[in-house]
């Protein structure tokens, strides 16, 4: 048990002084990082300490630059609709090389998560999971065939490539539909000034990469989502080792994850059937030496429980514990415990000063759990009332809630999974504000991939199958990546790209 920080203290004196918590947690997405907690309370309360009006209020020095925006403008040559002062440039295209002079390597398909490093030459790297369908997706929507069916996993795909790979004869770019393991991880390296001078893989045969999680000594960890999938851990440098398979994270459908190095623990969601669990794998102090990866053979693979339900969650703070998963290489679908608890989709994950940040996309609501109170409470419920947006109140609430990716000021960036394809920054008043709309069916593609450049004034984003200017594309042949340039800048710490070998 670690001993209660000063942030704890002051959570608890939140609501001693009559405040609203779920008011100051919001609050708390644009001043974390920026101001300290003590700031933030002596802001929201009169000259005496006591609240005023309205239950808290923000530090006046802190204004996030996003709520300055204005409405989407029309569709830009690329057909993405950006506030004005925005502009997009179109980096990678399924099937064609990013890089015109070496045209041997060719983009994947169905681009997912995303996440930037910096470089020691002052430049920075973009990483693009594949979310590519092979046989474990083909065949999983093939129920009535039982023979099919029971491809729809990593095992048999493993005896599907021992007789399709001598057949087909895979090559570093993966084919759509039935070809093995026809996921990975691709990366486009930047120059000082921004320019693309570099596109290579960084990890082949796996399946379904989806999304993932920037570790702050310099590598991704990404996973497959299928139901019995793994969760590995590559160097986004060309040439950065051969990436590791990490065990300790369950066989599930793998979603994104986030490091909490404080509380030596790393979260995980899981997005199989729209009834998840929500997991982390845990470590002694011993096994996640300063500066390094933990050793990841050492992790305890944990599930989360909330025992008085999540429709307490969603009126408020509401106690969690963590139960020791059964980990004995079966899928998590076979060995889900009864006490832990489902949420409607698990999709994104962030942690970020003491708070793990999470979405479920089929209720729309983003969650909170506070690692040091042990609580958790959902802080955007589209059913708690209205939701309009500042720049445009015919915007409509977010839907299909995905990845996100935050600011060291808290500010959260959440695509959508459909919905509207748009990027929208969540405000401290629940109200969300568009950021982008990427061109494209919301039926048959969504927006993917949200990451922030190192000096903050750029971010990526992905249409994940769609072409050019959000042109239909058959079954695995679809995939653009973009780089949004803003006109200001936000606070972000992007970690230095590292070789596996060099982490230990």
């Amino acid at each position: 048990m670690r001993p209660e920080t000063p942030t704890r203290t002051l959570l608890a004196d939140v609501q001693a002084q009559g405040l609203n918590r779920r008011t100051f947690l919001r609050n708390l997405l644009l001043s974390a990082g920026s101001i300290s907690t003590a700031q933030w309370l002596t802001a929201c309360g009169g000259a005496d300490g006591s609240p005023t009006g309205g239950g808290g209020g923000l530090n006046p020095n802190f204004n996030s630059r996003f709520a300055t925006m204005g409405p989407l403008q029309a569709p830009d040559d690329n057909g993405v609709q950006l506030p004005e002062g925005f502009t997009s440039r179109v980096l990678a295209v399924i099937n064609e090389p990013p890089i015109p002079e070496n045209p041997d390597f060719l983009w994947h398909s169905d681009p997912d998560g995303g996440g930037v490093f910096r470089t020691d030459d002052g430049g920075w790297i973009y990483v693009s999971n594949s979310e590519a369908r092979d046989a474990t997706t083909l065949f999983g929507q093939i129920p009535a065939v039982p023979v099919l069916s029971d491809l729809a996993t990593r095992d048999s795909l493993e005896t599907l490539n021992s007789v399709l790979g001598p057949i087909t004869g895979l090559t570093p770019v993966p084919a759509p539909l039935i070809t093995p393991f026809a996921g990975g991880v691709s990366a486009l390296r930047f120059d000082a000034d921004g320019n693309l001078v570099d596109a290579y893989p960084v990890q082949r045969n796996t399946t379904t990469n989806c999304s993932g999680g920037v570790t702050p000594w310099g590598t991704w960890i990404n996973g497959e989502e299928i139901a019995d999938g793994y969760m590995f851990e590559c160097s986004p440098l060309r040439d950065g080792g051969t990436p590791r398979r990490l065990d300790r994270f369950g066989r599930k459908a793998h979603e994104m994850a986030a490091i909490d190095v404080d509380g030596r623990a790393i979260y995980h969601t899981e997005d199989v059937t729209g009834e998840d669990r929500f997991y982390r794998t845990v470590f002694e102090r011993a096994d996640w030496p300063a500066g390094g990866p933990p050793n990841y053979d050492a992790g305890v693979l944990q599930v989360l429980a909330v025992d008085a339900g999540l429709d307490a969650a969603r009126q408020g703070p509401t106690p969690i514990r963590w139960i020791d998963a059964i980990d004995d290489g079966r899928p998590q679908p076979e060995v889900y415990l009864d006490e832990a608890t489902i949420f409607a989709g698990n999709e994104g994950v962030w942690y970020l000063q003491g708070f793990v940040f999470f979405t479920t996309k089929s209720d729309d609501n983003i969650w909170v759990i506070d690692t040091q109170g042990g609580t958790i409470e959902s802080i955007y419920n589209p059913e708690d009332g209205p939701i309009g947006s500042p720049a445009d109140p015919n915007e409509p609430p977010m839907a299909g809630v995905d990845n996100i990716a935050m600011t060291l000021d808290g500010e959260m960036v959440v695509v959508e999974d459909g919905g509207d394809m748009r990027a929208m920054v969540l405000l401290p008043d629940r109200r969300t504000i568009p950021l982008l709309r990427l061109p494209g069916d919301p039926e048959v593609t969504e927006v993917t991939g949200p990451a922030f450049s190192p000096d903050g004034r750029r971010i990526y984003v992905a249409n994940q199958r769609a072409g050019l200017n959000g042109s239909p594309a058959a079954f695995g042949t679809g995939g653009v990546v973009y780089e949004i340039t803003m006109p200001f800048s936000v606070r972000v710490d992007a970690p230095l790209a590292r070789r596996l070998d060099d982490v230990g």
